[in-house]
């Protein structure tokens, strides 16, 4: 089921959604498959701490991060990957590995790839392994407070 913290999130912001469910996946690259969308654009969301607390990393599926860039565009001095210790106890109302963008409960700084502030549409994980979120890219952007840079390793 949907993160009411999310779903919420949205209705107050008055984003349009469309909400997708679909089988059990552990991945972003199993959800675009899943719900029948390209990788590209299909969002993962990547936690990591700052000395400042977390942040969450929004990037295509088919991205990795580079924490140096995340580390510059969040104006600190190192990032780390959450662990998945620390991910169920600061994010409790989501499965491992389903932390969304966004939510109304957590005010982490965002930062989304530029990459896919590009595409017009975005596929996200509502919060679940079993749901996912589709909606435009700039209203994600709008509704997380995001900031858009290039932090996607390069390939």
């Amino acid at each position: 089921m949907a993160a009411p913290a999310l779903t919420d999130a949205l209705v107050r912001r008055g984003v349009a959604y469309e909400l997708i469910p679909h089988r059990h996946t552990e991945t972003a690259a199993a959800e675009a498959r899943a719900v029948g969308v390209s990788a590209h654009m299909t969002a993962k969301t990547v936690v990591v701490r700052t000395d400042d607390g977390f942040a969450r990393v929004v990037v295509p599926a088919s991205c990795r991060i580079d924490p140096a860039r995340v580390a510059r565009v969040l104006g600190v001095g190192a990032v780390a990957l959450a662990s998945e210790a620390e991910l169920a106890g600061a994010y409790p109302a989501f499965p491992l590995g389903a932390v969304p963008p966004f939510d109304a409960l957590d005010p982490d700084p965002v930062v989304v790839d530029r990459r896919l502030a590009r595409v017009g549409t975005v596929v996200f994980g509502a919060g679940s392994h079993e749901e996912a979120i589709e909606m435009r890219t700039a209203d994600l952007v709008a509704a997380a407070d995001a900031l858009v840079a290039d932090v996607c390793e390069r390939q």
